[in-house]
């Protein structure tokens, strides 16, 4: 998507579209709006699904259980470390330990895209239409609602960021490992460093995770991170609709689910998935080298193009790298972003009784919104990194 003056047609459409899919999205959450919120304010733990399977397991830590093992129907899918993480919640009652988690996700959330802002010196106008709109995003609305992990990923994805415009590259690393200790099916993002040569950088990736993951088995014990294997092997790319990556775009319209009308029963089209997933990856390491800056970004989002699970809510990580595209003059594409992100977290809801090819089709809009995530961050690694750098500032 570039920004020459032979793509001001290009421009035009991609905010015609945008503006268009704002609309839609405005006129959805009129009818949706009460129901999110309701989703955040309940204090009924189903739907905080996500923070009940954490909390339990915290509290499973502190008396001495099985953290993978507690009794409720969505296994928590986060290694050991992220419970050795929040176990004082765990010390808490389950809805007064879900309203601390979500003011802490909230304030974090804050944190890292005033700290994107101001490291990119990102116009008050834009920076004001940026972060507005990705705190009333529907990824992160649900992400509140649900209790999930993203927040606190993305912070640590903001670090290592910074860290490296900046050339501290232990810092960088660190929280790199960290980023990916915490949820390893993004662990592609050590192309980042690797291709770019960050010696430093890489190493301190590695034995930050190795650390982080070394604290887990040693205060949990060699066993909690054996039942989290075998967790992750019982849980293959799943079809249900809100599931953006690649492999489970390919269960759900070719293989027989209860969430979708098929294409075609083909099994043999979600190894392809995983394929076109993996090409990915590869791809957009060959073009990180040329696009450093925005290179981390774009690679999150391949991760999550060829992970087994990747929620439409795994958009809160490129929150910042849209931001990145609004500050270096991609405001087109970065604006139809914005607008594909406030797209209400019913969208499917329209769709799911017809039972038609059409409407599977339709239902699988955030794997496209996704695709659009990775192709809007891998054409900006056209630019030089020197035009991501930070400016210094004048005497006075």
């Amino acid at each position: 998507m570039p920004k020459g003056g032979g793509s001001t047609v290009w421009k035009a459409a991609m905010i015609t579209v945008g503006f268009w899919v704002l609309v839609g999205s405005l006129w959805m959450q009129v009818g949706y709006m009460g129901g999110t919120l309701e989703r955040i304010a309940t204090q009924s733990m189903n739907i905080h699904v996500d923070f009940d399977s954490f909390w339990r397991s915290a509290e499973a830590m502190l008396e001495g259980h099985n953290i993978y093992d507690t009794g409720v129907s969505l296994v928590n899918l986060n290694p050991p470390i992220w419970t050795v993480l929040i176990s004082p919640l765990g010390l808490l009652s389950a809805l007064t330990a879900y309203r601390v988690f979500v003011l802490i996700s909230l304030v974090v959330t804050v944190a890292y895209l005033a700290w994107t802002v101001e490291e990119l010196r990102l116009r008050p106008g834009w920076a004001v239409v940026g972060v507005v709109m990705l705190l009333l995003s529907s990824p992160l609305l649900a992400t509140l609602a649900l209790g999930q992990v993203y927040p606190v990923l993305a912070l640590g994805l903001v670090a290592a960021w910074v860290a490296d415009r900046r050339d501290r590259m232990d810092v960088s690393g660190a929280a790199l490992g960290l980023v990916v200790a915490f949820k390893p099916s993004l662990l592609p993002v050590l192309l980042w460093p690797l291709v770019r040569r960050r010696w430093r950088a890489l190493i301190a990736t590695l034995v930050a995770g190795a650390v982080a993951t070394l604290v887990g088995v040693i205060i949990l014990g060699l066993g909690a991170t054996l039942d989290y294997i075998g967790v992750l092997r019982e849980h293959s790319a799943s079809a249900y609709w809100d599931n953006a990556s690649l492999p489970s775009a390919a269960a759900r319209l070719f293989t027989e689910n209860p969430y979708a009308q098929n294409v075609a029963t083909l099994p043999w089209m979600v190894p392809v998935g995983y394929a076109i997933g993996i090409f990915a990856i590869a791809f957009t390491a060959v073009r990180v080298r040329h696009g450093p800056e925005v290179g981390l970004w774009v690679l999150v989002a391949a991760s999550l193009l060829a992970s087994p699970i990747a929620w439409n809510n795994y958009l809160v990580l490129l929150g910042p790298g849209v931001l990145l595209l609004l500050a270096r003059g991609y405001a087109a594409s970065a604006f139809l972003l914005l607008a594909l992100q406030s797209i209400p977290a019913q969208w499917p809801l329209l769709w799911n009784d017809k039972g038609t090819v059409a409407a599977t089709l339709a239902m699988t809009l955030y794997l496209y919104i996704l695709i659009a995530h990775w192709l809007a961050l891998l054409a900006a690694t056209r630019e030089p990194g020197s035009a991501f750098r930070p400016t210094a500032e004048k005497p006075g």
